[in-house]
């Protein structure tokens, strides 16, 4: 119970934290084009309300990946244990995340073997569409994201590969902290919270997640799981 209580303040710490680093942004833009507003500098034409208006939507964005990334940081502390086939759960993944593949012309391929873990079946569920839903943003037009699971030795293995341009070698050992958004994120909507959901969830599950290129082309996360039968 005292190690739980630890857990939870730390949570709440590092919430608080992150509150206040990704918030300070959008609230100083906010603060100082009201101001220039109230003081007659700017007027209150449409660009300047489309301005604040983008300001306010980035503000619930941020709001909204805080909570999603509180959540994930405490399923330690919650997590079902389920009898859960990865196979089971990528094909949930790849069926939601159809129309947004298609919309973006990207093809979804499937390699699905059976690979039984334990765990909390929604929570792996999130790691899944997290990891293909970042595959499909970050691919060009006219590629393949391929997903794939097996039973590889004694771990349950989800794994995502795209076509795009892959991870550049400085952005390895940054890619699943929280906030970090790489270079090649330039252009993409997000605030660099999906990946540290995923390391959240999948370690609570004692499990890893990596990432790596392809030798060909684009990126490869790796999700290994303890195996259950």
């Amino acid at each position: 119970m005292a190690d739980s209580l630890d857990r939870e303040d730390e949570l709440r710490r590092n919430l608080v934290a992150d509150v206040a680093h990704e918030l300070r942004t959008p609230l100083a833009v906010l603060q100082g084009s009201t101001e220039a507003l109230l003081d007659g500098i700017d007027r209150p034409d449409v660009p300047t309300l489309a301005s604040l208006h983008d300001e306010v939507i980035r503000l619930r964005r941020l709001v909204g990946d805080l909570e999603s990334l509180a959540a994930a940081e405490a399923a330690g502390l919650h997590l079902r244990a389920d009898r859960v086939d990865l196979s089971d759960v990528a094909a949930t993944a790849v069926d939601l995340l159809g129309p947004f593949a298609a919309e973006r012309r990207v093809t979804l391929a499937t390699d699905l073997l059976v690979a039984r873990t334990a765990g909390d079946a929604d929570r792996l569920l999130q790691v899944a569409v997290n990891l293909v839903a970042n595959a499909v943003k970050f691919s060009p037009t006219d590629t393949c994201v391929t997903v794939r699971t097996a039973t590889v030795g004694g771990n349950a293995v989800l794994e995502v590969s795209d076509q795009g341009a892959g991870i550049r070698p400085g952005d390895v050992a940054h890619i699943f902290e929280r906030f970090w958004r790489g270079s090649e994120a330039t252009g993409t909507t997000g605030n660099g919270v999906g990946l540290a959901i995923v390391k959240e969830l999948v370690t609570a599950h004692r499990g890893t997640v990596s990432v790596t290129n392809n030798p060909e082309r684009g990126a490869r996360f790796t999700v290994q799981l303890p195996s259950s039968t």
